[in-house]
């Protein structure tokens, strides 16, 4: 609540309490018989004025770090060591806990014989499909050659066919009487020659070698002698039935063998799909090799999970795990804190206006002895809690080797300005909840009177009820002073 504090006056019957035990063992004296000491004591004297403060909303707040990490494992592996304790300082990248790694290692081996399995496949699959390739060029390239040889032979029994049929020509005939006749001559020469080299033979003017090639002369010319007859008796009668059946038959025969060279082409060209097969097992085993890679990466990021690193420059606040427990996955084993310490304030909608980042705040840390610390607003959550219209502001801490997360404090943040009536603390003093101190009167007399304080402003306390501007009271050392002690100022 904003600290604005309304206090009413207490009763008589609480001014009573003033002749009650006041300090250690030090009891709240009034001056005895008829008036005060005739010997006034020499003290430290300050007139009481209003004073212009800054009005300020009190947030109650914990100490918390920036960062706050609680390190699990992400494996089922036992402990085998862990390098720090509660309290200790650590640095990122730090290793905070080893894991029994072995079943890890043996999956990133047979990963990597998976990987280099895959590769090989993705060798022999390649191999395959070049090999299929050239032999099925080869097959359809001689293929092709086959049809166009066996149309060649079609054409031809074709002609023979034809010729066949038409039978012997004029000119054929000539042409075959005119071999008889030229055929004829050279036998009767070739006669000739015969019996002339038989008579020089016999009358041993020539060797016997010369009749025996006379003799084969006339030999082969008897032999065209006849063949031209035969040629022309072929000529004069023309094609016989039979040989057309024969000529007709070639072609049948050379049909088939057409269709069984294009039947033969189709074949090669069917055979090139293997070769699109090829491919897709090229496919298959690169898609192989990818499984299998990422496979091998999975296995060598969960082996990295048997060392348990910091995450950033801290400082280890809890220990879960000693060397030999089962860590689990999600099973905390440290937690971290790091970073610079921050009070996070719950602050209400209504002073989220007065929240600037950059401004600085006193943080009072009463674990500390009501210590007090400068802190600069570095955060205001934009979203706030819209039940209790409230928002969450963090304001940075000092670096203190006293200061630790989950102390409770509490932050001034300044709203406004109002003029208040400040003591010093020195010249205050608490006995049983109740707060006292001396005002001197016009007549130099000290009298002891309850006082409510508020906000502490450094050394200085705010006072609610019980003085009012201008009235003079004892500050300093009070070791002489009792109520109703004339005392003069020093």
């Amino acid at each position: 609540m904003v600290l604005d504090f309304i206090v009413e006056a207490r009763t008589a019957a609480v001014v009573t309490l003033a002749f009650l035990t006041v300090g250690c063992g030090r009891n709240i004296k009034t001056a005895s018989g008829s008036g005060p000491s005739s010997a006034p004591v020499r003290v430290d004297i300050a007139t009481v004025r209003l004073e212009d403060t800054v009005r300020a909303y009190e947030a109650t707040g914990t100490v918390k770090p920036k960062f706050n990490s609680t390190l699990s494992s992400k494996v089922l592996a036992r402990v085998v060591a862990v390098t720090v304790r509660e309290g200790d300082s650590v640095r990122k990248g730090q290793v905070l806990v080893t894991l029994d790694s072995r079943e890890l290692r043996s999956a990133v081996s047979m990963a990597e014989a998976n990987r280099n399995a895959t590769t090989v496949a993705i060798q022999n699959a390649e191999a395959a499909y070049t090999m299929e390739l050239r032999t099925s060029a080869a097959r359809v390239a001689e293929a092709a050659a086959q049809v166009g040889q066996a149309k060649a032979a079609l054409g031809i029994a074709k002609s023979r066919l034809d010729l066949a049929r038409a039978g012997t020509r004029t000119q054929e005939k000539a042409q075959a009487s005119l071999a008889v006749n030229q055929a004829a001559s050279n036998l009767k020469f070739a006669a000739k020659e015969l019996e002339r080299a038989q008579r020089l033979v016999d009358e041993g003017a020539v060797p016997r070698r010369q009749l025996d090639v006379a003799q084969n002369a006339y030999n082969l010319a008897k032999a065209q002698h006849d063949s031209a007859i035969e040629a022309e008796k072929i000529a004069i009668e023309g094609s016989r039935r039979q040989d057309v059946r024969a000529a007709e038959e070639t072609v049948v025969q050379a049909e088939a063998a057409v269709r069984q060279a294009e039947a033969g082409l189709k074949s090669a060209r069917a055979s090139t799909m293997m070769v699109r097969v090829r491919s897709w097992d090229i496919r298959a085993a690169r898609a192989q090799a990818k499984q299998s890679s990422a496979a091998l990466e999975s296995a060598v990021a969960t082996a990295g999970y048997a060392t348990v690193t910091s995450p950033f420059d801290g400082r280890v606040v809890r220990r879960h795990v000693d060397p030999g427990t089962m860590a689990g996955p999600g099973a905390p084993m440290l937690v971290l804190e790091g970073e610079e310490l921050r009070l996070e304030a719950i602050v209400p909608e209504s002073v989220v206006g007065h929240v600037s980042l950059g401004r600085t705040a006193p943080v009072l840390l009463e674990s500390l002895g009501n210590a007090t610390f400068d802190a600069k607003t570095v955060e205001l959550v934009p979203q706030g809690d819209a039940a209790s219209h409230s928002f969450l502001a963090r304001f940075l801490l000092p670096n203190d080797i006293r200061l630790m997360s989950g102390m409770f404090g509490r932050v001034q943040i300044p709203i406004g300005r109002r003029r208040r009536i400040l003591i010093p603390e020195s010249a205050s003093w608490e006995v049983e909840g109740l707060r006292y101190v001396y005002v001197v009167n016009a007549e130099s007399i000290a009298r002891l009177r309850i006082v409510t304080v508020g906000q502490q402003f450094g050394n200085r306390l705010q006072v609610l009820t019980g003085l009012s501007e201008g009235e003079a009271i004892v500050i300093g050392d009070r070791g002489k002073v009792q109520d109703g002690t004339l005392v003069e100022a020093s």
